[in-house]
C-alpha cells in the first residue's frame, strides 16, 4: 500500500498513524458492499498489534477467506488470511466451505 510507504496512512483500528517502519497488516480491496460490516476494514492498513488484540478478528478473518474462496485465478491459486493477518497464496483448489452448523 503506497500510503503506509508515504508515511500518509492511518491505522484503522486505533486512528494513529502508520511510518513505513511499522508491522502492519494490509487488506485487499475484497468488498463492494458498503453495507457489509467489515467494509472499511477492506482495503485498509492496520498496525499488527492493533489487529492482533482486536475482538472482531477472528470474525474478520473468517469473512475474508470465505470471500476469498470464491476468488480462485484459473491456475487454482487464491488468498488466505492466517490468525496473523499475513495473506498467503495457495495453490490447487481452496478447501470446500465449512457446513454451517
Amino acid at each position: 500500500m503506497q500510503r503506509v510507504h508515504a508515511g500518509t496512512a492511518t491505522c484503522a483500528l486505533c486512528h494513529e498513524a502508520l511510518s513505513p517502519a511499522d508491522d502492519v497488516v494490509i487488506t485487499p480491496d475484497f468488498l463492494a458492499d458498503d453495507t457489509d460490516p467489515y467494509y472499511r476494514f477492506s482495503d485498509a492498513a492496520m498496525h499488527r498489534a492493533c489487529f492482533v488484540l482486536w475482538d472482531k478478528r477472528k470474525g474478520f478473518i473468517a469473512h475474508f477467506n470465505r470471500l476469498a474462496r470464491r476468488l480462485v485465478a484459473a491456475d487454482g491459486r487464491h488468498l488466505r488470511m492466517t490468525s496473523e493477518g499475513d495473506l498467503v497464496q495457495q495453490t490447487g483448489l481452496p478447501p470446500p466451505p465449512r457446513p454451517a452448523s
